[in-house]
Parts: structure tokens; C-alpha cells; sequence
């Protein structure tokens, strides 16, 4: 799949390490981490959920 979108997050020294760690443990980036999590995410968003950002 083309990766076309790019998410910049901004997370704690402690949400860093932690997912850093949790990276190395699994043999992979931090990218790769977060993108496993979003497919793992239901398709449909929770009831009242609105998928779009109108900021």
C-alpha cells in the first residue's frame, strides 16, 4: 500500500520510551508499531463518532 499521509504526534518523554521499548522488543520502528495499532482499529467509528476533522 502507497503511504501517502504524514501524522506528526507529540507525546511525553514517558509515551516515547515507552513506545520506543516496546519497538525494540518487537523487532520494529515506532512507525511500524502505530500503523499495526491503526489497522487493528474497527472500520466503522463508535456511535455519534464522526471520522472527519472540521478544525
Amino acid at each position: 500500500m502507497a503511504r501517502s499521509k504524514r501524522l506528526q504526534l507529540i507525546v511525553s518523554e514517558k509515551e516515547y520510551l515507552r513506545l520506543k521499548k516496546y519497538a525494540e522488543a518487537q523487532e520494529l520502528s515506532m512507525s511500524e508499531v502505530l500503523r499495526d495499532y491503526i489497522k487493528s482499529l474497527p472500520n466503522t467509528p463508535p456511535k455519534g463518532g464522526d471520522t472527519t476533522s472540521h478544525g
